[in-house]
């Protein structure tokens, strides 16, 4: 068996699409993938994709189908209470929830990169809207965490990451934030899962795994470096409209 090659490890937890694919969600878990499996199947839920340490692949639900990952979500204008319809998950096995560099191994990233190649192409996703679990629920989740290597994704054109020297006019953080696409309903929560996505320097990182699952945000954040957050938001934002605006380089 190559690295490459994809495990199917079916559970039954899914159901018929009735929308189409408009985003992937990245997701980490401490547990390697067996234990994810168990996990998932004992609780009603599925991720599409779940990738070891080592590189190895398992497919825990067909892209054709829904899986639950997303839970209680929102981005953008998204209808209803959850993602889960229009989005593909995938899992990632990182130990400290991804709070570290090192939690994500060479292996793990390369597979992921092939992975996220295929499934863009295949459904002509673009890569602002590969996202983060900790982006479309951020007072519920902090994965894939501060650790997570969103630089490399951009270098492969597979997530989008703001390069300082291009901003937007707009300077209202609000309205920042919104154009991106979170959810204001919580702006503390708003504010930090933007840091553990694009200001990484902004997120503590907590050595309490439990505490970490059960407190992904402090209740009144506000970035220490505040210029420099407005900064990052104002490219940020220039950086999602762009892509926004090309064609998709997967769809033919």
């Amino acid at each position: 068996m190559t690295k490459s090659e994809i495990i199917k490890a079916h559970n039954g937890n899914c159901r018929d699409r009735d929308e189409d694919i408009r985003y992937i969600i990245l997701h980490c878990s401490a547990y390697p993938p067996e234990k994810q499996l168990e996990i998932l199947a004992q609780n009603g839920l599925s991720a599409h994709y779940i990738i070891g340490r080592k590189g190895r692949v398992f497919e825990n639900c067909p892209p054709e189908k829904v899986a639950y990952h997303a839970g209680q979500s929102r981005w953008l204008n998204s209808e209803g209470s959850s993602l889960n319809g229009c989005s593909i998950g995938i899992e990632i096995e990182a130990p400290r929830l991804g709070q570290t560099r090192k939690d994500y191994l060479t292996a793990t990233t390369r597979e992921l990169c092939v992975l996220l190649t295929k499934l863009m192409y295949r459904f002509g996703i673009k890569p602002s809207s590969v996202l983060g679990h900790s982006d479309i629920a951020p007072t519920r989740k902090s994965d894939p965490g501060v650790g997570f290597p969103w630089r490399k994704l951009w270098q492969m054109n597979l997530a989008v990451y703001p390069n300082l020297h291009h901003l937007v006019r707009e300077t209202d953080e609000l309205k920042l934030l919104q154009t991106i696409g979170y959810d204001l309903a919580n702006l503390s929560a708003a504010r930090y899962a933007f840091c553990r996505h694009f200001m990484p320097e902004e997120v503590a990182i907590d050595e309490d795994m439990q505490r970490l699952l059960d407190n992904p945000y402090p209740p009144e954040f506000t970035p220490a470096n505040w210029d420099r957050y407005i900064q990052r938001l104002r490219a940020t934002v220039y950086a999602f409209q762009a892509d926004r605006a090309l064609r998709s380089l997967y769809q033919s």
